[in-house]
């Protein structure tokens, strides 16, 4: 039987940016950007489609993050690719 380990969220994060040299959120969110950007070049899902597929449930909020972290809004980046 599998032995169960109870870790904290401080500590997760902590021991996650140990391992990999970024914090848990930052990583979590680029990856969502990543995905984000892929399906913004190969598909044509609307904005509030491709913000639920990558995990936001208000399109405002995936537009800022989406801005903040890659530079342009999604609607730029689609037409720049």
């Amino acid at each position: 039987m599998a032995e169960y380990f109870d870790m904290s969220l401080p500590h997760l994060s902590q021991y996650f940016k140990g391992q990999m040299g970024v914090n848990l959120l930052d990583y979590v969110t680029e990856l969502r950007m990543e995905k984000a950007k892929a399906l913004l070049c190969s598909t044509n899902m609307v904005l509030a489609d491709v913000a639920l597929a990558v995990g936001y449930y208000n399109v405002n909020s995936f537009s800022r993050r989406f801005k903040q972290v890659v530079g342009v809004t999604p609607g730029e980046y689609r037409k720049g690719k």
